[in-house]
């Protein structure tokens, strides 16, 4: 038989749909399969046919890492591949039919006329059953994101204990939304709660099941604020730091050394957990993220090396003694509260239409992810440059970034008195009047895309 000329390729059409497609030799004999994602042309590796390592992705209002885009790419490539090798050993080519069916068969994502049981079509309940032992897999899950999973399923069938994939369309939502306001969720979970269901039905859709017109269109019409960002300001940060507990509570000693470490570092719990004394090599962290996979180099500071040092009595295969992330988040708002840290912290968010303020203590709202947060804010806030703070916290782009900035009102005083230092201002424009063009180019283009 004459050798199968085929190619199988990964590309971005012109409205950033990333797509893969087998082409045969005939101009006629064409089959294309969507992934399923939409990504910016720009993060796209034309020569590997892949999208860019370490960079992430806004898709439907959630963001996806690059390594899940990738893995579903390969896994499509696998497919087709198979199904061409299992027709070789007969001397046979499929039609573009049977392609279609069996890849998708491969892919899990055959329509289910039949299911559980001969002749039963699958409930709403069984897929989604499907969708947590399949989904996981595909994106390496944590058990957080399970959890997050459940309880939307949950709060779906308190709403209609009866809701099938044919039932569940655009009157349907819009009575989701209104189960959610009158049983008092703020507007922000509520946005937060249809991003996550709309999510679960994207893969019901890319497994070849059918969902109503404009379900996934559907947005909920409801005003919301976001959060105000928490992170201890540097003379917090340097307070909390030193500050000595009583002996009888050493365990918040611990706690309050793990984040600062945190916040030294950049490291999130997961990290911090994980890390072994391999990771530390001439006076830096070289280590690979657990949640991301990123391969990270980050230079130790002296208050990082000198919590290092002062667990070095430690013997375990971690560097650290490291509680659970619910107890470690527990010690903390004991020893921030011991500490003083009383910031006062107002969070405003809507009810419906019923706007709603709440005042905290900093202590009472502090947690691990606010160590990152902090790093962040403090390094930026030191003159560390954006582009350095991003190589130790991992994010691909200012955009992936962004959450995490919140600059401190006394730091934004501090560097807006640069406008009234004649020779501060001397020396920058000295050193923008010896900037070639090329590199006049390159600053103007980063200010805009932070404006």
């Amino acid at each position: 038989m004459k050798k199968t000329n085929f190619s199988t390729r990964a590309y971005v059409m012109k409205n950033g749909q990333l797509m893969i497609r087998v082409r045969w030799n005939s101009k006629k004999n064409e089959v294309g399969f969507s992934v399923g994602y939409t990504i910016d042309p720009f993060k796209w590796d034309s020569d590997k046919q892949l999208v860019k390592s370490n960079t992430t992705h806004k898709i439907g209002g959630k963001t996806v890492y690059a390594r899940e885009i990738n893995n579903a790419i390969r896994c499509f490539i696998a497919c087709i591949e198979e199904v061409f090798t299992e027709y070789s050993l007969h001397s046979e080519l499929p039609t573009t039919t049977d392609l279609k069916e069996l890849v998708n068969e491969k892919l899990g994502r055959a329509k289910q006329e039949t299911s559980v049981e001969e002749g039963e079509v699958k409930t709403l309940k069984d897929i989604f059953k499907d969708f947590l032992l399949l989904r996981p897999q595909e994106g390496n899950w944590g058990d957080k994101i399970h959890e997050k999973y459940d309880q939307m399923w949950t709060q779906l069938n308190s709403c209609d204990s009866s809701i099938t994939l044919e039932s569940l369309d655009r009157t349907k939502m819009q009575s989701l939304l209104n189960w959610y306001i009158k049983n008092d969720y703020c507007n922000r979970t509520i946005v937060k709660q249809f991003r996550i269901l709309k999510s679960f039905l994207r893969w019901v859709s890319r497994n070849g099941y059918t969902i109503q017109p404009g379900v996934l269109e559907f947005k909920p019409n409801l005003k919301v604020i976001p959060r105000t960002v928490t992170f201890l300001k540097y003379k917090e940060l340097i307070h909390f730091f030193h500050f000595e507990f009583p002996k009888e509570k050493e365990y918040l000693s611990k706690a309050r050394d793990m984040f600062c470490f945190m916040a030294f570092t950049s490291l999130r719990y997961s990290d911090l957990a994980a890390l072994r004394s391999v990771n530390i090599v001439d006076g830096c962290l070289d280590f690979c993220t657990e949640k991301t996979d990123d391969k990270l180099h980050i230079a130790l500071n002296e208050h990082a090396q000198e919590i290092i040092d002062k667990y070095s009595w430690y013997k375990g295969d971690t560097v650290f003694p490291v509680p659970s992330n619910q107890k470690l988040n527990d010690f903390l708002k004991e020893a921030a509260k011991l500490a003083g840290l009383d910031r006062k912290i107002v969070q405003v968010y809507f009810k419906g239409n019923t706007r709603h303020e709440d005042t905290y203590e900093f202590w009472e709202q502090i947690s691990c992810h606010d160590a990152r947060r902090t790093f962040v804010c403090c390094s930026l806030a030191l003159g560390i440059p954006a582009s350095v703070v991003m190589s130790c916290t991992g994010h691909a782009d200012y955009e992936s970034m962004k959450p995490y900035i919140e600059v401190a009102d006394e730091t934004q005083k501090m560097q807006m008195e640069k406008w009234n230092l004649h020779q501060y201002k001397s020396g920058i424009i000295e050193s923008m009047e010896k900037m070639n063009s090329e590199q006049l180019k390159l600053l103007f283009e980063y200010v805009k895309k932070i404006a």
